[in-house]
């Protein structure tokens, strides 16, 4: 009986330690609270090509993941350049690595008045295989532009949300 209440003792002040350490749960809901009105009033403006239409999806879904109605108070403009090389090329001229970059530069604007608010570049660079066979070469390539566009966009997102967790929180706008 005694272990038992000695257990319970160790349990209970195990929580009290991790509560006042600032541990969080792995999976828990990201704390953006002020940001995320703000996140959702983003509007993402086309992205050209395949590739841009894949990241602008991606971002819409990131900003307002549950497509609440909101009033679009800024625009976010990217232009995306993508970069395809071989890397490792054997005597014969046969490539045998690919690499696939994409840069994106973005701004981010207040719809009223028109004024630049953040802007930034982001660039990614993803490899793959080059193999004999023509068709694994083009479902390596498209899901190394896979893994870009999703990076792009969690480096695209974290910016903004710090952009604008300290907006919101008076810290101005940072550059």
């Amino acid at each position: 009986m005694a272990a038992r209440g000695a257990f319970a003792g160790c349990l209970l002040g195990l929580a009290l330690v991790l509560a006042g350490c600032g541990w969080e749960p792995l999976y828990a809901e990201r704390a953006t609270a002020p940001a995320d009105a703000a996140m959702r009033a983003i509007r993402v403006m086309p992205i050209v090509e395949r590739i841009g239409q894949k990241l602008e999806l991606a971002l819409r879904e990131s900003l307002n993941p549950a497509g609440l109605p909101t009033p679009q108070h800024y625009t976010l403009r990217i232009a995306l350049r993508t970069v395809r090389a071989d890397l490792g090329v054997q005597t014969q001229g046969l490539g045998t690595r690919g690499r696939f970059d994409a840069f994106a530069s973005f701004v981010l604007a207040d719809s009223t008045s028109g004024a630049d608010l953040l802007s930034g570049l982001s660039h990614v660079s993803e490899s793959f295989d080059i193999l004999a066979n023509e068709y694994s070469n083009v479902v390596a390539e498209d899901d190394a532009r896979t893994r870009a566009v999703e990076e792009m966009r969690r480096d695209i997102v974290a910016r903004l949300t710090v952009f604008l967790q300290r907006r919101v929180a008076g810290a101005g706008p940072l550059r």
